[in-house]
């Protein structure tokens, strides 16, 4: 297998990230130093480190822009594995994802958002997870995995710090910008922390 990266810092914010995203969401902006050189707290440069990822860290249900009915209420769309239009209302198959390091083990018997403290509400008929991170990788809300009409499971990052990645045949690719198809048993690293995924046949 090839050598992975060193793992990467904690994301900003994790050891408060609570008041953290509550300062940024109370903010509608975060002014800059009057002036160059200006001295600037360390909550301060968190808090625009946190402005500035906004758009990526709170990624809504899709990477293009919804529709709108004649009610104005928006529909649902493709653009993402969470989308009601896309998901299985019941699953064919059943998968499990195992951490060796945590000894987390989950079940997965429907779409689900997973996340270090997952945040951003699920569309009925999906669920949320909570991943253990003693490693403090992974992003509140990270990824998620569904299964479409046909059964298939995808995978699709929901602009993470640190990345969502499959590795096969010791191969990494990064899921990025769109969904991508899975097939068991494969290995996901989500942020640093590593998963195997497997059907669960019992």
């Amino acid at each position: 297998m090839s050598t992975l990266p060193f793992p990467p810092p904690p994301e900003l914010g994790w050891y408060d990230d609570d008041a953290t995203v509550v300062s940024a969401n109370q903010s509608a902006a975060v002014e800059p130093a009057q002036e160059t050189g200006a001295a600037q707290t360390p909550q301060t440069l968190v808090d625009k480190a946190v402005a500035a990822r906004k758009p990526a860290a709170d990624k809504s249900w899709t990477s293009s822009t919804p529709q709108t009915n004649s009610e104005g209420d928006i529909e649902d769309w493709d653009g993402t594995v969470l989308s009601t239009a896309f998901m299985a209302e019941e699953p064919k198959k059943r998968y499990r994802l195992h951490n060796d390091a945590t000894g987390q083990d989950i079940e997965l018997t429907k779409s689900a958002l997973l996340g270090r403290n997952v945040s951003a509400t699920v569309p009925q008929g999906a669920m949320s997870i909570k991943l253990a991170d003693p490693t403090r990788t992974v992003s509140r809300n990270h990824a998620a995995v569904s299964y479409d009409k046909d059964g298939t499971l995808w995978i699709e990052d929901y602009g993470s710090l640190n990345g969502t990645y499959i590795i096969e045949d010791d191969h990494e690719q990064q899921v990025k910008d769109s969904p991508v198809q899975l097939s068991a048993p494969t290995t996901l690293r989500i942020g640093d922390q590593f998963f195997k995924l497997t059907e669960d046949k019992s």
